[in-house]
């Protein structure tokens, strides 16, 4: 006898139907039949009588039922307070990721931690990386997968990532046939940026500002880089982005093109508060992605 089988029988009861619990159970007719006759077997007696209106339960099939519910809900409660129990000693962190960084990072990499330190609770969520600061400033989050912050003092950063930035401009424009740009080429071009709330925008317009560029902004994007992607497409503008988050597959009459220059680039890592201790699983997730991305850690703070 199992529990399954207790489970069954009760629901064939409520149901007063084999064919209705079937298909509440997603199991065929047949396989539920069988479970119940191998019940009955143990039990050496008949639970149902079975007629052409459905089934009747016998007298043993009546003594046995509020048993059953009472076998049945006893062994759901247990079942919720043993997973309670390890929820509650399971260590939680809360993680905020920047636009992008998940999808650099990998959400199965996400799943992998998971399952390797399955006494940690990950809550995640996305942020615009300004959002990201101030929520670990506040303790919102207890850490962040973000651009590295232009206010260094409150954060301690964890390099992890770093991609180079690229335009991606319309094949209709003559820059579209170089196999790179500098930032001093696009002088007179219009461009679709990104607004502040990224913090890869404040290294563009720095390097423009170097190269002695003025951009004439068409159109900022806060959040929905396709509408940027429309606008390239309709050759309204130049979009300066970062190279592994673009995607340009479904455009016909767009590319992207290496900026050449070493200091142009996107650069992400994790930021915890500066005066807050992480606690253990905290540096557990970042140790364990500080490992997979850089080969030598020296190249980063040490947790």
């Amino acid at each position: 006898m199992d529990i399954n089988s207790f489970k069954y029988f009760v629901k064939i009861c409520q149901n007063n139907s084999f064919t209705k619990t079937a298909k509440e159970l997603f199991i065929t007719q047949q396989a539920l039949s069988k479970r119940i006759k191998k019940l009955e077997k143990e039990i050496g007696a008949p639970l149902f009588n079975r007629n052409s209106k459905g089934v009747d339960l016998t007298e043993l099939g009546k003594y046995i039922l509020p048993k059953a519910k009472a076998l049945v809900k006893t062994y759901d409660n247990l079942i919720i307070e043993i997973n309670n129990k390890v929820n509650m000693e399971k260590s939680k962190i809360k993680i905020g990721f920047a636009p992008g960084t998940l999808q650099i990072l990998g959400a199965k990499e996400i799943i992998d931690f998971e399952q390797k330190y399955n006494d940690i609770n990950i809550d995640i969520a996305e942020f615009s990386d300004v959002d990201c600061e101030a929520n670990v400033l506040n303790g919102n989050l207890d850490l962040a997968l973000t651009v590295k912050p232009n206010d260094i003092n409150s954060f301690i950063y964890y390099h992890l990532i770093r991609e180079k930035l690229v335009v991606i401009i319309n094949k209709k424009n003559p820059l579209a046939s170089r196999k790179s740009v500098k930032f001093e080429d696009l002088k007179d071009e219009r461009f679709i940026l990104l607004t502040d709330t990224f913090r890869i925008q404040p290294v563009i317009l720095e390097h423009f500002n170097k190269a002695g560029v003025v951009p004439n902004i068409y159109f900022k994007s806060s959040h929905d880089l396709k509408i940027a992607y429309d606008f390239v497409e309709l050759n309204k503008g130049i979009f300066v982005f970062v190279d592994k988050l673009t995607h340009i597959e479904e455009y016909s009459n767009i590319c992207s093109i290496p900026i050449d220059d070493p200091t142009a680039f996107w650069d992400a890592g994790f930021i915890v508060k500066r005066d807050a201790q992480p606690n253990k699983s905290t540096k557990k997730f970042m140790n364990y992605f500080l490992n997979k991305y850089n080969k030598d850690l020296s190249q980063t703070n040490s947790i």
